[in-house]
């Protein structure tokens, strides 16, 4: 049975990982891309995990703010967008129905942006 690469989100035989590999679900094919790839999409993952849970705490509020400051330009504005909901709407239930009664221009930003996706899984 193979491993799980966390960040091209596959499923992979034991061969496709180093040692490290294994330890950090990195495939080998993943871990020669550049470290600023490879954290812009470790950051895009812990982004779209804000979403999914049901409530977005304090301490995730200041992980989006320093998100919110990356030097990546996608991550940045992905983080800005959760931290507008997180202040409006921390918590999952019913959120996507009060964005829509109340702040259509976030929801519409979520859908531009596919983060609304999140709210499916």
């Amino acid at each position: 049975m193979g491993h799980y690469c966390r960040i091209c989100g596959c499923h992979k035989p034991n061969e496709k990982f180093s040692g490290k590999g294994h330890k950090n679900h990195i495939c080998k094919a993943c871990a020669k891309l550049p470290k600023e790839e490879i954290q812009a999409e470790e950051n895009m993952n812990e982004i779209f995990n804000f979403l999914q849970q049901s409530n977005i705490s304090k301490g995730n509020i200041t992980r989006l703010h320093t998100l919110a400051k990356s030097s990546n330009e996608e991550v940045a504005t992905h983080a800005q967008i959760v931290l507008e909901i997180a202040k409006i709407k921390p918590h999952k239930k019913r959120r996507l129905k009060f964005l829509a009664r109340k702040n259509r221009e976030l929801l519409n930003k979520l859908d531009e942006t596919g983060l609304i996706m999140a709210h499916h899984y």
